[in-house]
């Protein structure tokens, strides 16, 4: 008997422990961008298929796989993929960091997180601009401003870049993309 009530104890400790993370709610979050060509034709894009979670004190884990871009043309999809993101090698981004989830003292905050993201085989620490917004089982992360990137943050050869740009007529594109974020966690 007593090792039955101890047993259950420690089944109810770990489902209490599992129930303070917060997963990814994959439908509802993505990472947004623009890309710009021609220096003033800008094209909207969305990377969804987010995975990843944020534990309780506030440190989260994030994998955007880069074959989900979506441009809205399919054939401008597989060209970033395959000429531009060389997804077949480089299939994910990994997003990594930590801030004081516990010290939120509003429902709604805003802040700016550092994060690690990892892409390319490199890695750079960026600063987002974010309101944050939680409930009991939920947490939403989304930008208020964007976050500027360069392919060169990630070593992506410019001949990536020119071979993209070759299948415009050899139009030209920056290698500078503002980047937004909108992430919702569910415990």
């Amino acid at each position: 008997m007593k090792i039955k009530i101890f047993l259950s104890l420690v089944l109810l400790s770990f489902q209490s422990f599992a129930s303070d993370q917060f997963n990814i709610m994959t439908d509802f979050s993505s990472v947004s961008f623009a890309t710009i060509k021609k220096q003033f034709v800008v094209e909207p894009a969305t990377i969804s298929g987010l995975t990843g979670s944020l534990d309780d004190n506030g440190k989260f884990a994030i994998t955007v796989p880069v074959i989900n871009v979506e441009t809205g043309i399919g054939i401008r999809n597989d060209r970033l993929n395959s000429l531009f993101f060389n997804s077949g090698l480089n299939p994910t981004v990994h997003i990594t960091g930590q801030f004081e989830l516990a010290t939120l003292a509003q429902d709604i905050t805003k802040l700016t997180v550092p994060a690690d993201v990892s892409f390319y085989g490199n890695k750079k620490t960026f600063n987002f601009p974010v309101i944050i917004t939680k409930t009991k089982n939920t947490i939403t992360v989304s930008s208020y401003a964007p976050v500027i990137v360069r392919a060169s943050d990630f070593g992506i050869p410019t001949e990536n870049l020119t071979k993209l740009a070759a299948t415009v007529g050899g139009l030209a594109l920056s290698d500078i993309i503002p980047l937004n974020i909108n992430l919702v966690f569910k415990k």
